[in-house]
């Protein structure tokens, strides 16, 4: 006998953690002292769907503590993303040059402090640009491995903080060293047999970038897997907009509302999504010239929700 859509379908926060980030929503937040705490409130008070966040570096001590009793405090995850602070340094962990790779982590490793300050869970990085030659990757490929051995170490001496590292399309848009699901989690293993933990973030638009199954890469990769991106992609080489740029769900991109309900489908199926595993599912949107940031955050809520009631329909027909 099938259950019933009330009974299976009731609450999409009973299968997953769903998770709002706050640095697409608000972009610039980083950039004003208490912007981020603000935005955050404002989405807990009109949107208690939401129960993970995701943030970039904040930059200002007192705001980082008082973003720990707001959030960190009263259980809900916490992931501190170091993207930006990549991109405004030019850092990569994947760089042939070992001074490079060596400045990097360390400075990934001081803003350890920033983050357990801000009480998160986790510290994302990723990999940075592979080398102009792609015959150069492997090497590349090696240097992060070691990168990520002495993020690791630093991380389990501290033994308060998670290291992600969140794998991105490696020849179609962004060309980052990281890359496949099968090497992210080659070095997750690697990393383990010398007991270090390596969590992975895995994200919608660079599996399709990078012509992957999304179930698949989710199965291969969930024995290290703490977060997940629904996350739009275009496809289409001469579009204006290809590649990952965190737009909305719909055309021009190839992940919509029943792109969305189909992998949730999938997942379900698989037990990825279940009470017991209950994994963190973000959407990953970023504001848009002519929308208002809480717009952005409701676009997000409403499409899973959407999405969850779709797959429940399609389940139980």
């Amino acid at each position: 006998m099938k259950p019933t859509e009330a009974t299976m379908y009731s609450n999409f926060a009973g299968y997953a953690v769903p998770g709002v980030m706050i640095s697409n929503a608000w972009p610039q937040s980083r950039l004003e002292n208490g912007a981020t705490l603000e935005a955050t409130r404002r989405v807990r008070e009109q949107h208690p769907f939401f129960e993970a966040f995701q943030t970039v570096d904040i930059p200002y001590a007192e705001e980082r503590q008082e973003f720990r009793k707001l959030i960190g405090d009263q259980g809900h995850p916490h992931t501190y993303t170091l993207t930006r602070v990549f991109a405004e340094g030019n850092l990569n962990l994947s760089s042939l040059d070992p001074n490079l790779r060596k400045k990097t982590w360390e400075t990934v490793i001081e803003k350890m402090d920033d983050a357990a300050e801000a009480g998160a869970e986790s510290v994302t990085v990723v990999s940075g640009n592979q080398p102009g030659d792609p015959a150069l990757r492997s090497q590349a490929l090696e240097g992060l491995e070691e990168s990520m051995e002495q993020l690791c170490l630093a991380a389990s001496r501290r033994g308060d903080l998670g290291v992600v590292i969140e794998p991105l399309d490696y020849f179609a848009h962004k060309k980052a060293t990281l890359g496949s699901t099968d090497e992210a989690v080659e070095i997750c293993r690697r990393l383990d047999g010398s007991g270090l933990k390596l969590s992975l973030c895995i994200d919608t638009a660079h599996l399709i970038l990078n012509r992957e199954d999304v179930v698949e890469a989710v199965e291969k990769a969930r024995p290290h897997m703490v977060d997940f991106h629904f996350c739009n992609a275009v496809t289409d080489t001469d579009h204006s907009l290809f590649g990952d740029r965190h737009l909305p769900f719909g055309a021009p991109g190839e992940v919509d509302v029943g792109v969305i309900a189909e992998i949730m489908t999938a997942f379900r199926r698989s037990g990825f999504l279940s009470a017991e595993n209950r994994p963190r599912i973000f959407c990953e949107v970023m504001t848009q010239d002519g929308m208002e940031p809480m717009g952005t955050v409701a676009h997000c809520q409403e499409s899973l929700e959407q999405a969850w009631a779709k797959a429940a329909r399609s389940e139980l027909s």
